[in-house]
């Protein structure tokens, strides 16, 4: 087996680790999302943003901070991803002053914020709960990047009457199963051009055995954040 073999499996293994991050949490986000009775909801029509409030993680999607408090009742801190775990502050940057968020939460009602500025602040920074009735939804920046944090603020308007939504068991978990079709083409499509005949086979081993990998992990989800454990452990090794 030649060293540039070896070095494309490397390869295949650890790109294979952050496709999984992403197929487990749009598989099991089906989990989470099955029990609506008592779901919170931030919503931002500017950014076509409408995502699920979990309580167990960022890892989960959206998630809200257990140190602050409810809408209306004081300073409300949410945090999300821009990059992997489903992305749901992708676009967060974009928000500008004036932009409306809403937070639909059940017992209270939908509260709507104004947006009143962005910031951006070290990784080490930490965020008081006392600021009166603001919202707060922070995530990481630059793009792809944990070197510093994008904090939005938002002033609290008013509370609305709850209205339940209307919500479906995760009408993103296609997502996971295009990942790993795109995974296995890549695969496929590197092994027929690989310019080694005589190590394809490995090529095609690993491809096949990456993607069943992935399957599994659709089939039955891990949690994201003991993957990203492992894979910073592994980008420890190597120096990335």
């Amino acid at each position: 087996m030649k060293l540039s073999t070896i070095l494309i499996i490397t390869g295949m293994f650890i790109i294979s680790l952050y496709c999984l991050i992403e197929v487990s949490y749009y598989a099991s986000q089906i989990n989470v999302e099955n029990n609506i009775t008592k779901t919170s909801i931030v919503s931002i029509p500017s950014l076509d943003i409408n995502q699920k409030i979990n309580n167990k993680s960022v890892s989960y999607g959206v998630y809200h901070e257990p140190e602050s408090y409810k809408p209306g009742k004081g300073t409300v801190i949410i945090f999300g991803h821009r990059t992997l775990y489903g992305s749901p502050f992708l676009k967060l940057d974009k928000l500008k002053k004036g932009d409306t968020v809403f937070l639909d939460w059940p017992g209270i009602g939908k509260a709507e914020y104004i947006v009143n500025k962005s910031f951006v602040v070290p990784a080490s920074y930490r965020i008081s709960v006392k600021q009166g009735k603001k919202l707060f939804l922070i995530t990481c920046h630059p793009l792809g990047s944990t070197k510093e944090r994008l904090i939005v603020e938002t002033q609290f308007k008013k509370i609305y009457p709850f209205q339940k939504i209307l919500t479906y068991d995760n009408p993103q978990s296609y997502f996971a199963l295009i990942i790993i079709l795109g995974f296995l083409i890549g695969g496929l499509s590197a092994t027929y051009l690989y310019p080694v005949d005589e190590d394809k086979i490995l090529l095609l081993i690993a491809t096949l055995g990456l993607s069943l990998f992935l399957t599994l992990g659709y089939l039955f989800p891990i949690p994201p954040e003991f993957i990203s454990t492992q894979l910073s452990n592994i980008n420890n090794i190597f120096g990335i």
